[in-house]
C-alpha cells in the first residue's frame, strides 16, 4: 500500500515505514514535491502534518484536483500540531490525530477508512469542507478555490462566472452580515459534487435572520427594486444577491436558524425536464 508523508519529522516518517506495516512511504518536504509524488504514486491515503506550511494547500488540492469521478477518494489523514491551526483558510481532513499519537495508530486508521470506502456504494465523487477565517485574504482565497471547483465540475466559462459570482455574494454575506467582519469568528463551505449535481453549504456564526420573508419578497419584486430598497429595508442586507442567485442556481434554501445558505446547481447535462425534481 502506497502512502504520501507530508510531515516534517523524519522520525515518524520512519516509523510510518516500519516493515510490519507493508506500507511503501514516499515522503515530501514541498508542495512541488508532493504534487508529483501524488501524480506518480497514487497513495491509498495521505498523511499531512498541519505545521507545514503547504499542509492545507495539499489537502484541498487532493480533494479538488486529485479526487473525482475517474477514482477513489484519498483519505487525507491530519497530523494535529500546536499552532497548525492558524491558517486563514483550513481545508478539514477525513481523520485528524494529536501530536502524539504513535504512528501505528494513524496507519492502522487510515487503513480502516481505505478498506470502508472500498465496502461502501459512493454517494459523491468529491467532497470538500473548508474553515474560513473572517477576513479578506481568506474570503479571497475561497472564491479562487471554488472558481477552480466549476472549472473541474465542466460548466461553460460564462456559467462559470455566474456561479463564482454567485459564490463570492453568498460568502460575502456571511463575512459581512453574519460574522460583521469579526476575523474571530469563522465561516464553513461545505462542497459536495454527486453524479448530477454540486451542492454548496454556506454557514457562519451570526445570528441568523428571517429567511422565509427574504425569500418571499425574491420572489415578488425586480432586481431593480431590490438595488432600491436593499439598504433601506432589509433586515439582512443582500436582497439583490439572493435574487441573482435564485436566477443562478436550480435550488436555494437556508437553515432554520437563517445562518447557512444552500446552494444546488445540476451539472451540465443533468437538468432534469422543466417541472422535474
Amino acid at each position: 500500500m502506497k502512502v504520501l508523508a507530508a510531515v516534517g519529522d523524519p522520525a515518524f516518517v520512519g516509523e510510518l515505514q516500519g516493515k510490519e506495516r507493508g506500507l511503501e512511504v514516499s515522503a515530501a518536504t514541498s508542495m512541488e514535491e508532493a504534487t508529483g509524488l501524488l501524480q506518480e504514486h497514487e497513495p491509498a491515503f495521505v498523511v499531512v502534518d498541519e505545521r507545514l506550511p503547504f499542509a492545507h494547500e495539499l489537502t484541498i488540492a487532493i480533494k479538488s484536483e486529485v479526487d473525482g469521478p475517474d477514482r477513489d477518494r484519498i483519505p487525507v489523514v491530519a497530523l494535529e500540531q500546536p499552532g497548525g491551526g492558524g491558517a486563514g483558510v483550513r481545508c478539514l481532513p477525513d481523520l485528524r490525530f494529536g501530536a502524539a499519537t504513535p504512528a501505528g495508530d494513524v496507519v492502522q486508521a487510515a487503513k480502516a477508512l481505505v478498506m470502508r470506502r472500498a465496502r461502501q456504494r459512493r454517494l459523491f465523487d468529491q467532497e470538500l469542507v473548508l474553515d474560513v477565517r473572517t477576513e479578506p485574504e481568506a474570503v479571497e482565497l475561497t472564491g479562487d478555490v471554488f472558481d477552480r471547483l466549476m472549472q473541474i465540475a465542466g460548466y461553460a466559462e460564462e456559467e462559470q462566472v455566474r456561479l463564482g459570482h454567485t459564490f463570492r455574494e453568498a460568502l460575502g454575506n456571511a463575512a459581512e452580515h453574519g460574522n460583521k467582519n469579526d476575523p474571530a469568528r469563522r465561516i464553513v463551505v461545505n462542497y459536495l459534487r454527486s453524479a448530477d449535481r454540486i451542492t454548496v453549504v454556506i454557514t457562519d456564526e451570526g445570528p441568523g435572520f428571517d429567511t422565509a420573508a427574504f425569500l418571499a419578497r425574491a420572489e415578488q419584486v425586480s432586481a431593480l427594486e431590490h438595488t432600491r430598497s436593499r439598504r433601506a429595508n432589509e433586515v439582512r442586507p443582500g436582497g439583490l444577491g439572493v435574487f441573482i442567485m435564485k436566477q443562478t442556481c436550480d435550488r436555494i434554501g437556508f437553515n432554520g436558524a437563517g445562518n447557512a445558505i444552500y446552494l444546488m446547481k445540476y451539472l451540465p447535462g443533468h437538468a432534469p425536464p422543466s417541472g422535474v425534481g
